[in-house]
């Protein structure tokens, strides 16, 4: 294709780019660099990862670390590709890894789901005797309940001869988030009449997170107010924001708005956003509209509120109302980002 008129497209870089680095490709690789800077390529976000997977993976880190810092923004995905990378480099290099070095690492997993990865690194870590270390084994139980393994996390807590809230709280929240609300629920009440947890505002976050993912408004109301009546905690921001969540969820959209108003917190972007998609999922134009106008004011280029408002008009039958929202749109240049999602191969 470079010998003809034709010009290589991004998608075909970036494939022919992630071919050198599995293959180790030096010289195929470097020119395909050169034609990125060439053709006005090197600014690209997708392409310059791809540059700083292949030359990692040929173990020219300085060059890597170079496309890296040039690279004008970086996203979440090849921050922690990036933070890979360097963790490999290291153990090439035969150097032993901290306790803290591992919690990153295990939290990089954690962050895209790499449960596979993420067990090589518990096996380092049981090689290298941390698993001992609290933080360290809370970041395995984080790992593996965001890669949908809860019964591993659930082995990892049992193995931990000395547990302490941060683990409990850990154990908790992973049951919540792998949408198993009953037992996180149990686990907290069991460990609260055992007096094994002082409960703090993260552990009761966990809580009410486990009773929004299942639905339990009563027992999350429950909570909440045991929080002060029984331990002196005053809520925070965050065990509002499950709150008005599990209220909205259950399409007590009023009582969710009455709370955003009567706790002594501006309501953030998350609130503001979790409550309009309750307001799409219950068809309430009034409160939708009002969540809506308050998310542009906060972030006017995000096109999130303009759709979501325009599908409740829609819903509604509210045709002269979506036009007036598909018109803001184009006079204010705004458009809708194009999905994507990460996808492993070849594992």
């Amino acid at each position: 294709m470079n010998g003809s008129i034709a010009k290589p497209i991004k998608y075909v870089l970036c494939t022919a780019l992630s071919s050198c680095a599995k293959t180790l490709n030096w010289r195929v690789g470097i020119q395909i660099h050169a034609y990125m800077i060439r053709s006005g390529y090197d600014g690209n976000l997708f392409l310059s990862s791809a540059l700083v997977d292949f030359y990692a993976k040929c173990f020219a880190i300085v060059d890597a670390r170079k496309v890296f810092s040039g690279m004008k923004i970086h996203d979440h995905v090849s921050l922690i590709d990036y933070a890979l990378k360097l963790f490999l480099e290291m153990r090439g290099k035969n150097l032993s890894p901290t306790d803290h070095t591992l919690c990153t690492i295990l939290n990089a997993c954690s962050s895209l789901a790499l449960l596979l990865q993420g067990r090589q690194v518990h096996s380092l870590v049981i090689k290298m005797g941390s698993e001992r270390n609290v933080f360290v084994a809370s970041a395995l139980i984080d790992m593996y309940s965001k890669g949908g393994d809860i019964d591993e996390a659930q082995c990892v807590l049992d193995q931990t001869t000395k547990k302490n809230n941060v683990l409990w709280t850990s154990m908790i929240m992973g049951y919540a988030q792998c949408g198993r609300g009953s037992e996180a629920l149990e686990l907290f009440d069991c460990l609260l009449i055992k007096q094994e947890l002082i409960p703090d505002h993260i552990s009761f976050t966990a809580v009410l997170t486990a009773c929004n993912h299942a639905g339990f408004l009563d027992k999350g109301v429950e909570y909440f107010n045991k929080m002060t009546t029984n331990y002196g905690l005053s809520p925070n921001i965050d065990q509002y924001a499950c709150l008005i969540d599990l209220y909205a969820r259950n399409g007590n959209l009023s009582k969710a708005r009455d709370l955003m108003e009567e706790m002594p917190y501006d309501p953030n972007y998350v609130i503001w956003s979790s409550f309009l998609n309750s307001c799409k999922i219950y068809g309430d134009v009034e409160l939708g509209k009002e969540a809506a106008d308050q998310l542009i004011k906060k972030d006017p280029c995000n096109a999130a509120p303009y759709l979501t408002l325009a599908h409740i008009y829609a819903r509604k039958g509210l045709w002269n109302e979506v036009a007036e929202m598909r018109r803001l749109m184009r006079q204010r240049r705004i458009r809708k980002s194009a999905g994507w999602s990460w996808v492993e191969v070849d594992k």
